[in-house]
């Protein structure tokens, strides 16, 4: 498993709100949480976009703003409240591109960008490519059309950086983050497995 010690502990400390977000409260919550981290035989699919094709252009759902802040801003935002683990990739993973946003202020949702050389645990990635990882928008603001419109507005940018493919590994049992990728132009290319956190790489 490629994860330090220092990894795990920053992952440690933001636990709790990631139960919490994913399976919701009370015991059976933490139970889910365990036997599919550890236990499980976990089925992922493997999502790519290309950017050799012409893209279509993200439209921002009213009242959202959408921004790539630098990891100061992030911080500032972020000690406002308790955010789950995907709001913290830069203390555990060393990644620093993010996109971000906010609802009156308030964080909302978050994606990372993973690079050539940034650590990804299903994939080694490419100079021409990148990944979409960590994508989490909170319980109260799910269902707005956040992530499909960030993503849209991403693989924009990463277009304009001279990439020509983004990938994107999503749990299969995840409908509703399938789905969202799907509708910004993402399209299955391969499936993964793992069983816990054990996982072999694909190159992409």
């Amino acid at each position: 498993m490629n994860m330090s010690i220092s990894s795990f502990i920053q992952q440690c400390r933001h636990l709790r709100n990631t139960v919490i977000s994913t399976y919701g409260k009370g015991v059976r919550s933490w139970f889910n949480y365990i036997y599919y981290a550890l236990f499980r035989i976990n089925k992922f699919k493997i999502l790519m976009a290309s950017l050799e094709i012409p893209l279509e252009d993200g439209i921002v759902p009213f009242g959202i703003d959408l921004l790539n802040p630098p990891i100061n801003e992030l911080e500032c935002l972020r000690s406002k409240d308790k955010f789950p683990r995907e709001f913290f990739c830069d203390q555990f993973q060393k990644v620093k591109n993010c996109m971000i946003a906010l609802i009156d202020g308030e964080l909302a949702y978050i994606h990372w960008v993973y690079y050539k050389g940034d650590f990804s645990r299903f994939l080694s990635i490419g100079s021409d490519s990148a990944e979409i990882n960590y994508v989490i928008t909170m319980p109260k603001h799910r269902g707005r059309g956040i992530s499909t419109a960030a993503f849209m507005i991403t693989l924009q940018n990463l277009k304009k950086q001279g990439l020509k493919k983004v990938y994107a590994v999503v749990h299969e049992e995840n409908i509703a983050s399938i789905k969202s990728f799907t509708r910004a132009g993402f399209v299955e290319v391969g499936t993964t497995v793992s069983l816990g956190p054990f996982n072999r790489k694909v190159s992409v």
